[in-house]
C-alpha cells in the first residue's frame, strides 16, 4: 500500500473515534480532526450554479484537496470505494453559507423523471451542537445528533424538482436531514437547504446552500467554526448507503 494512503487510513480511524477540545478549533493542534476548509468571506451575491466563473476566478475561495477511505465500521463494509478525493470550496456573505464539492466521475448515474437505487450522491454532515467531543462519524449517536444534507441525481420525490435547460440538466435534490446513529435518519419537515448539481467533463459539482443562523433546533448553526464530514456515493459502483467513500471530521474554519 502507497504510504501516503496507509497513513490516510491510520488517520481517518483516529479521527473516527476521538473527541476533539471545547475550543473546536483546537482540534487541528491536537490532530482530532484536519485539515481546515477555510470559509472565505465575499462581499458579492454567491452564484447557485457550480460552474458559474466565479467559482473558478481568483476571488473564489481556495479549493481543498480531502481524500475519501473506506467505510469499514458498519456492515456492509465498503474497503474500495471508486471515489478517492473530493474539492471542497467554501465561502459565506454576512447571512448565507455555500459549500462546493466537486469530484471526478466518468459515469453519469442519475434519473430525472423519479427515484433509482443507484444513483451518484453525495453528503455533509455536521454535529448540530457544537461539543468537546462530536458525535460517532456513523451519522452521530443517541443524544449527539448530526444535520446531515444529502444529494442525490434524481428529479426528486422530496426537496426541490430538477431544472432542465437547452444546455444542461440541474439536479437540485437536496435533503435536510437529522440522525442519532446508523440507520436512524429522519427527513425534516423544515428544508432549508437549498442546492444544484450539474455533471460536466467527467465530473460532479455541487452546490449546497443555507443561512448562517437559521433558529431551526434540528439544525447546526453557523456563528462560529465547526466540524464537518463528508461521503460520495457512486451509482455505476453499486454504492448505497454504507458503501461509499468518506472522510471524518474537518474543521470548517470561519475567521
Amino acid at each position: 500500500m502507497h504510504y501516503k494512503s496507509f497513513y490516510s487510513l491510520i488517520l481517518s480511524a483516529i479521527l473516527l473515534f476521538s473527541g476533539c477540545s471545547a475550543n473546536i478549533e483546537g482540534c487541528l493542534e491536537e490532530e482530532t480532526c484536519g485539515p481546515a476548509i477555510i470559509v472565505s468571506k465575499q462581499d458579492r451575491s454567491l452564484p447557485e450554479d457550480p460552474y458559474d466563473p466565479f467559482w473558478d476566478s481568483k476571488e473564489a475561495p481556495t479549493a481543498i484537496n480531502i481524500e475519501l477511505g473506506p467505510q469499514m465500521i458498519t456492515n456492509p463494509k465498503w474497503p474500495n470505494p471508486s471515489t478517492q478525493k473530493v474539492l471542497i470550496r467554501a465561502a459565506k456573505t454576512s447571512n448565507e453559507l455555500v459549500v462546493l464539492l466537486e469530484w471526478e466521475d466518468t459515469t453519469w448515474d442519475g434519473n430525472f423523471n423519479h427515484s433509482s437505487l443507484y444513483v451518484d450522491r453525495a453528503a455533509i454532515m455536521f454535529p448540530v451542537e457544537p461539543s468537546s467531543e462530536p458525535p460517532s462519524i456513523t451519522m452521530g449517536e443517541s443524544g449527539m445528533p448530526v444535520n446531515i444534507w444529502q444529494w442525490k441525481s434524481i428529479g426528486g420525490e422530496k426537496g426541490q424538482p430538477g431544472v432542465k435547460t437547452k444546455s444542461k440538466l440541474a439536479y437540485q435534490t437536496v435533503e435536510d436531514l437529522n440522525a442519532e446513529g446508523y440507520s436512524t435518519l429522519t427527513y425534516q419537515s423544515r428544508q432549508d437547504v437549498k442546492g444544484t448539481a450539474l455533471w460536466k467533463d467527467n465530473k460532479w459539482r455541487l452546490i449546497f446552500k443555507r443561512d448562517l443562523v437559521n433558529g431551526d433546533p434540528n439544525d447546526v448553526q453557523f456563528s462560529q467554526s465547526v466540524l464537518m464530514a463528508v461521503a460520495v456515493w457512486n451509482g455505476s459502483n453499486r454504492e448505497l448507503n454504507g458503501q461509499k467513500g468518506i472522510a471524518g471530521w474537518m474543521l470548517l474554519k470561519f475567521n
